[in-house]
């Protein structure tokens, strides 16, 4: 991830004042699975975790991230969405987290300020796996369920039957 940030935003010693995208720079894709091994795949709209062998394969959804680039650096917050960074995954902004996917690329999100911290989610490594935590819900983490074709949601870390480790592969 320290290329994402560099690309997008310069070296952290050569601190950008724009927030500008640069000419070149894209998101970055990842294919993703929890720890229960499932991939994210779209259905009806919703991202859904479920087990991605054989020919189910094709059906998996990585997803694009962009660095936001108005939140503190070193918490690694990133932009989450979906179809190359043509839509974003929002966790809302009413009182209560609820995810959803938002038709709003994520480059523009890059240059929105504060209106992207809604689908910003910091990302955090331990070990082999990663969390992302909603930036606008301290404490609610993106999830799956044990179970196989469920939706992609937000949970407490320690929240019983919810899975909130992942493991990235770069696309």
């Amino acid at each position: 991830m320290v290329a994402l940030f560099d690309e997008f935003l310069g070296r952290e010693e050569e601190i950008t004042s724009s927030a500008a995208v640069p000419v070149r720079a894209q998101p970055y894709h990842y294919a993703v699975r929890d720890t229960e091994h499932k991939g994210l795949c779209l259905r009806d709209g919703r991202l859904v975790a479920t087990n991605l062998q054989g020919v189910n394969a094709e059906q998996e959804e990585p997803i694009s991230v962009v660095p936001n680039p108005h939140l503190e650096r070193r918490r690694c917050p990133l932009i989450v969405g979906i179809r190359g960074g043509n839509k974003a995954l929002s966790c809302g902004t009413g009182p209560e987290p609820r995810l959803q996917l938002e038709e709003v690329k994520l480059l523009d999100l890059f240059s929105s300020g504060d209106a992207a911290v809604p689908y910003t989610f910091y990302k955090t490594f331990g070990g082999t796996t990663h969390t992302f935590e909603a930036a606008a819900f301290p404490g609610h983490f993106l999830s799956t369920a044990p179970q196989p074709d469920r939706e992609l949601g937000l949970a407490p870390r320690a929240a019983p039957g919810s899975i909130t480790s992942f493991y990235l592969r770069r696309r």
